[in-house]
């Protein structure tokens, strides 16, 4: 799981923990980072190996999307990575819905281009397509 944790308000983290719960009860096993990850880490090296782990070991991503989050971006970007070498790893963006698209390049963007399965080949169009989509019909 990517979300926010440093700055999460009660808000975000009250959203993300329904979303764990729904996967968990799912069947699914969830690392949710503010509720699974020691936080106590002078660095924030030991963070980021263990998220590594995580992304690494994972059948399923999911990211709820908050772009002030630093640590999701970093997240998200190792998750990208992750996607070359093992491209049958699949990302979910649980809030799709909440993210805006833009009519300039932002990583929001990109994280709703990795959500469709879009690449650098598709187009500001072909994204604003899906999301169109998606809005009209979430469950499809």
């Amino acid at each position: 799981m990517i979300c926010s944790v440093r700055n999460a308000t009660e808000e975000e983290k009250a959203k993300v923990l329904n979303y764990v719960e729904v996967l968990e009860k799912a069947g699914h096993t969830v690392r949710c980072p503010f509720r699974d990850t020691n936080q106590d880490d002078e660095t924030g090296m030991r963070i980021v190996e263990e998220h590594e782990g995580d992304i690494i070991w994972a059948d399923e991503i999911h990211i709820i999307w908050n772009s002030n989050s630093q640590g999701s971006l970093w997240d998200a970007a190792q998750t990208r990575m992750a996607m070359h070498f093992m491209p049958e790893k699949k990302i979910v963006v649980g809030n799709v819905g909440e993210i805006n698209v833009t009519d300039h390049k932002s990583y929001s963007n990109a994280i709703l281009m990795t959500h469709f399965g879009l690449s650098a080949a598709n187009t500001l169009e072909d994204l604003k397509n899906c999301y169109k989509k998606f809005i009209k019909n979430p469950r499809s």
